[in-house]
Formats: structure tokens, C-alpha cells, sequence
């Protein structure tokens, strides 16, 4: 669904509320920010701008910016994500937010109607069993993007939590949520998401929760140019650009599933579930008796049986005679089995959680905590 966007509304008013610094090429810029109890309260708040510009000729134009996360407005947070019937929910709450500002209400009329200038649509994918999103993003990083998808740089970066395609106008962002909220409480400058602060209370969730990994999918659209070319390409119109209009799951599930396509399509499919070294390890990992040495030990063994000349009674031998009788035996007893690789299918659970655009709620994983 939607979780940030920048809405704009013109009007012929300077408003008073903003503290004005004068800009390059007379473009005048105000900002109005909430107040240190605001913040000091947790409550989330959105960033609000006003810009004055000239257009030639004698002409200007004058615009308040709106930019807000949706979920975390409406619900504290944005590991929940928010759906088509939640539209008057947070048009009010946005109402609220700015009265509570100090913005005045004329301004916030009609919400409805502010254009969207920038956007950015995403999808949280939840994994159970074990997998890790740094998997997910080695995998993603083996698609030969880089001519297709008209980037002019790729990031790989944080121990494979993070796999971004950037241009000017748009960026396709993968990256681990669970991580990113851990990172901010060293430095939200390290951060891919930003007001991390306000959803902090889900440390405690997350670290009991070891099996449950998050990975987030981010299509941002820099600037109603690069919008209106996105909708060309799932076959909508490009003329209302309303926050009404856009707000739409209908438009999220298209934009986000052509980009999808885009990677997934430039992903080797051949060798995604091998039988490498690192598939066996992860397969390891994901066995319910796996523990430190088990994993080791038993990846160890794997790859002496499959050595050439390999030589079990000689290996047995040598194994006893270094440590004591039954020591070979005993320490085969503690072998586990790898479960299979299902790369694959995990690339599939994206693109079904995608399709499907069903809301995740945190509070659906909070049973039992």
C-alpha cells in the first residue's frame, strides 16, 4: 500500500505559522515543525513545508507541502499496514495532526484533494521459518539489473540487509525492517527509514520473536514526472493525481508487482535451490534441532563424504585414533539433516504477498508475547 507521501496544496495565502529563510533563485521556503512536547510525547507528526517560487513572467507559485508516513500516523507504526477503507480514518487524523500543529483549519479542508507530488509504495513481507532477509537480498543482488531498470547505482550494503536501485527519479528499495529498527537506536543517520523513534516499543517483540524476519519492499516515486510515467505503465490514467485517487491498493499492487517482475525476471532461476555449500548450511540452519556445533559439525561431514576418495572406515580410524574409541560413532550420533533449499519458493512468497496486497498487523504477531 502507500506509506509516504508528499501532498500539495496551492493557495494565494502566506500563512503566518511558518518561519521563512529565503532560498536560491528567489524561491522563498517556510517550515512549520512540531513543538519540543509534540515530540517529547512519541506521538508521530508529519513534516509540513511552505514554498514560494516564481514561474517567469511575473508569476509565482505558492504551495504547502504535506509529507507523511500513512501507517504511522494512523497507527504508530508502519510494520502494520493500512488499507482502502482506512482513507477517511487517516484523512481525519492527518486534520488533527496539523491542528494540533498549529496550521490553520482552512488549510485542511480538503485533504481529499491535495495532489500527490511524491510517493512511495511498499509491502512488508513476513517470513516464520527461520529465513533471514539478508537470504532474501543475496538473492535479489543476483539479478542483473543495471541496464534494464535504468540505474545509476546499486547499494548492497549493511551485511546484505539492504539492496537499493537508485536513480533521481525513483528509487526500488529492499531492505531488512527488523535490522533498520535496530540500527536506530545507535543513529537514525544509519537508517533507511526515518521516525524509527516512535515504534522503538517493538524491540522487546522482535527479540523474543528470533524466527520472525520482515522484509521490506519500496517503490519511491521522486515528483508527479516519474508518477505519471508509473501509471502509464500499468494502464491508468495519468490525469488526477488526488490523494483520493491515489490512495488505492488497486494502483499499489501494480506498481509494486511491475517492478517486481522487473528484478525477479533478471534472477538466474537455474541454480537458485543447487545443492552448494551454501544452500546445505542454510538448510541446516532451518532444522528445528540446529544447534552451533550440530550445524558445523554436520556441514563438516557433508563435505568429507563428498570429497574425492573419500574413505569412511580410514576416516574413522584416524578420527578414534586422535581422540578415543567411539568417538566417530558418538559424534555421527549429533549429525542433523539439512531441509531443502526453498530460495525459490521464498522469491515466490514475495510475489504472492504482493498479489495478494493482504494488510500485515503487528498485533497479529504479538500472541503469546
Amino acid at each position: 500500500m502507500i506509506d509516504t507521501v508528499r501532498l500539495a496544496y496551492d493557495t494565494k495565502v502566506i500563512p503566518e505559522e511558518f518561519k521563512f529563510t529565503k532560498q536560491k533563485n528567489g524561491v522563498f521556503k517556510g517550515v512549520l515543525n512540531p513543538t519540543k512536547e509534540m515530540k517529547a510525547s512519541g506521538k508521530y507528526y508529519p513534516r509540513v513545508t511552505f514554498v514560494k517560487r516564481p514561474l517567469g513572467y511575473g508569476r509565482v507559485q505558492q504551495q504547502i507541502l504535506v509529507e507523511f508516513s500513512i501507517p504511522k500516523l494512523l497507527k504508530g507504526n508502519n510494520f502494520s499496514e493500512v488499507c482502502d477503507t482506512d482513507f477517511d480514518a487517516i484523512v481525519q487524523a492527518l486534520k488533527q495532526a496539523l491542528f494540533e500543529m498549529g496550521l490553520k483549519f482552512q488549510f485542511t479542508v480538503c485533504i481529499e484533494n491535495y495532489k500527490v507530488v511524491k510517493v512511495d509504495y511498499s509491502k512488508n513481507v513476513v517470513f516464520e521459518d527461520g529465513t533471514t532477509v539478508s537470504q532474501i537480498i543475496r538473492l535479489l543482488n543476483s539479478a542483473d539489473t543495471r541496464k534494464s531498470l535504468d540505474v545509476s547505482s546499486g547499494d548492497f550494503r549493511n551485511g546484505g540487509q539492504i539492496f537499493h536501485l537508485h536513480t533521481s527519479y525513483r528509487d526500488i528499495v529492499f531492505y531488512d525492517k527488523i535490522s533498520d529498527l535496530k540500527r536506530s537506536k545507535i543513529s537514525e543517520k544509519r537508517c533507511v527509514e526515518k521516525d524509527n523513534f516512535i515504534q522503538t516499543s517493538l524491540f522487546d517483540l522482535f527479540e523474543k520473536k528470533r524466527q520472525l524476519a520482515v522484509l521490506r519492499f519500496e517503490v519511491r516515486l521522486n515528483g508527479v514526472k516519474e508518477i505519471k510515467n508509473n501509471l502509464t505503465k500499468i494502464g491508468q490514467n495519468t490525469d488526477d493525481l488526488t490523494f483520493k485517487r491515489m490512495f488505492s491498493s488497486e494502483i499499489s499492487r501494480s506498481i509494486l508487482l511491475n517492478w517486481w517482475n522487473e528484478v525477479f525476471a533478471k534472477i538466474p532461476k537455474a541454480p537458485l535451490d543447487n545443492e552448494t555449500v551454501e544452500n546445505t548450511f542454510l538448510g541446516l540452519l532451518n532444522n528445528p534441532d540446529a544447534k552451533p556445533q550440530r550445524v558445523l559439525a554436520t556441514l563438516g561431514m557433508t563435505y568429507l563424504q563428498k570429497s574425492q576418495n573419500y574413505d569412511a572406515r580410514f576416516a574413522k580410524e584416524v578420527f578414534d585414533n586422535r581422540f578415543k574409541d567411539g568417538s566417530w560413532a558418538r559424534s555421527n550420533k549429533q549429525l542433523i539433516e539439512p531441509k531443502a533449499p526453498k530460495n525459490l519458493n521464498h522469491l515466490l512468497q514475495i510475489e504472492r504477498s504482493i498479489k495478494e496486497m493482504k494488510p500485515i498487523n503487528i498485533d497479529d504477531y504479538k500472541q503469546d508475547f
